[in-house]
C-alpha cells in the first residue's frame, strides 16, 4: 500500500516553486508549447495545466497527473484491483538562432504502482505478460514514455519547419495519446481502441520532419515498429524500419484535426507479421469542455472513439467515452468480434492550492458484444472505477 500511495505525493516537490504561466508571444514557442505527445497537438483553446519558470534563457514546464484507482469488474473474465496510473512530463525551450531548441521527457511510474505487468480492463487486448498475450487486461506504460529533442524554426512567412529526434517518443502517427488527450483527462482506464488508434505513443529511435503553414500541417517519420517489451523500465531499442505520415487542419482555436497512416514492421512479439494502421480524429475544445471522435483501422479490424469532458461551477467534471471496436485476440479462434463499451463518468476536485488540485471520482462502463461471447463473459458484465486524483492547479 505504501508503494502505491507514494505516487500522489510525488509532483509536489517539484512543482512547489513553480509559478502559473500560460502564454507567449513567440509563435514557435506556442507551437512547440501545444504538443501533447511527440508532434500531435491539442486544440490551442483547450486548458494546459502546467506550471512555467523562466531559468536564465530557458523556459522549463511541468506538469503531470496521477490516479489511484480501485476498479471492480464483474463476469468470468472480470477482475479487481487497486493500482496508480500517471505520468509526468518535464520540458525546457529557448531560444537558438532563428528557431527553438526543445527538449522534453515523459516518465511514469506504472511499472512499479501496477501489479503484475497489468491491471484489469475487460475486452482490452494488446502487448504481452508473462510470455503471454493479454486479455481483458491492460498493460503499464514504459518508465521513459519519452525522450525527445525538437527543433523548430519559421521557414517563410506564417510557416514553421520542425524536427523531432527521440530514442523513445511518439511518431506522426494518430492523435494525441489517450494520456494527455484533453477529452481523456478524467479517464484513467485506457480506451479498448488503444492498439488501433494511438498505441505508437512508446515507440523507439522516431525521426519525424514536418512543417505547419498556416492552419495546414504535414509530418513523416520514421521508427522502429515493435511494440515495447515486457521491461518497462529499459529504453527500447531497434532499427528504423517502420513510417508514418500526417496531415493537420487547425481551422480555429478551438478545433484540430488529423488524418494518418502507418507502416508498422513485427509489432507483436506473438503474431509476426506486418499491419498497416490508418486514423483520422477531429478535436474540439473551450476553456470548459473538450471532445474527441477518432477512427483507427489496424488491416481489418475498426474502431469509433467519441469522449467528451465538461466542466462547471470550477470543481465538477463529467466526461464520457463510447467506443466500437474489433477485437480478434479475445479467443483462441482469434474470431473477429465487434465489441461496443460505454463509459460515464464524474469528478470533483475537494482541495487545491497554487500548485496541485486533488480530486475524487468514479466511472462505470456498460459492454455490447455479440452473443457468441455470452458463455465466456456472461449476460451483462460491468466495470466500476472509483480513484483520486492529483495535478497540477488549474
Amino acid at each position: 500500500m505504501k508503494r502505491l500511495l507514494v505516487i500522489l505525493s510525488f509532483t509536489t516537490p517539484l512543482f512547489a516553486q513553480m509559478p502559473m504561466h500560460h502564454h507567449h508571444s513567440d509563435p514557435i514557442a506556442d507551437f512547440l508549447m501545444r504538443q501533447a505527445s511527440g508532434t500531435a497537438t491539442n486544440p490551442q483553446a483547450a486548458p494546459m495545466h502546467m506550471f512555467m519558470t523562466q531559468e536564465r534563457d530557458w523556459m522549463v514546464m511541468l506538469h503531470g497527473s496521477a490516479f489511484l484507482n480501485q476498479v471492480w469488474q464483474s463476469g468470468p473474465r472480470g477482475g479487481d484491483k487497486l493500482f496508480s496510473t500517471n505520468w509526468l512530463m518535464a520540458s525546457a525551450d529557448r531560444k537558438l538562432g532563428d528557431g527553438h531548441l526543445f527538449f522534453r521527457t515523459m516518465l511514469s511510474l506504472e511499472p512499479a504502482t501496477i501489479t503484475n505487468k497489468s491491471y484489469p480492463e475487460l475486452f482490452q487486448t494488446g502487448e504481452t505478460a508473462f510470455g503471454e498475450p493479454l486479455r481483458d487486461a491492460q498493460h503499464p506504460h514504459d518508465f521513459f514514455m519519452e525522450l525527445a529533442a525538437e527543433y523548430a524554426m519559421p521557414i517563410a512567412e506564417d510557416a514553421i519547419g520542425y524536427v523531432y529526434l527521440a530514442p523513445m517518443g511518439d511518431p506522426s502517427l494518430g492523435p494525441v495519446a489517450f494520456s494527455h488527450r484533453a477529452s481523456a483527462q478524467e479517464l484513467p482506464q485506457a480506451p479498448l481502441s488503444h492498439h488501433l488508434q494511438d498505441s505508437t505513443h512508446i515507440a523507439a529511435n522516431v525521426i519525424t520532419v514536418g512543417a505547419k503553414l498556416g492552419m495546414f500541417g504535414a509530418a513523416v517519420s520514421g521508427f522502429h515498429g515493435r511494440e515495447p517489451d515486457e521491461n518497462r523500465w529499459d529504453i527500447e531499442s531497434g532499427s528504423i524500419d517502420s513510417w508514418a505520415i500526417r496531415v493537420t487542419a487547425d481551422p480555429t482555436p478551438n478545433i484540430t484535426a488529423q488524418l494518418s497512416t502507418g507502416h508498422l514492421h513485427d509489432p507483436e512479439a506473438l503474431h509476426p507479421g506486418d499491419v498497416q494502421r490508418t486514423t483520422a480524429s477531429i478535436a474540439y475544445s473551450t476553456a470548459t469542455s473538450s471532445s474527441s471522435l477518432i477512427f483507427g483501422r489496424n488491416e481489418d479490424n475498426n474502431s469509433l472513439t467519441a469522449e467528451t469532458l465538461w466542466r462547471f461551477a470550477k470543481v465538477n467534471w463529467v466526461t464520457g467515452r463510447a467506443e466500437i471496436v474489433d477485437k480478434d485476440e479475445l479467443t483462441d479462434e482469434e474470431t473477429v468480434h465487434r465489441i461496443k463499451a460505454l463509459t460515464i463518468g464524474y469528478t470533483r476536485d475537494i482541495w487545491s492550492n497554487a500548485i496541485l488540485t486533488a480530486a475524487a471520482g468514479g466511472n462505470f462502463t456498460l459492454y455490447g458484444f455479440p452473443s457468441a461471447l455470452d458463455g465466456t463473459y456472461g449476460s451483462s458484465p460491468r466495470s466500476v472505477y472509483l480513484y483520486v486524483r492529483i495535478r497540477n492547479a488549474s
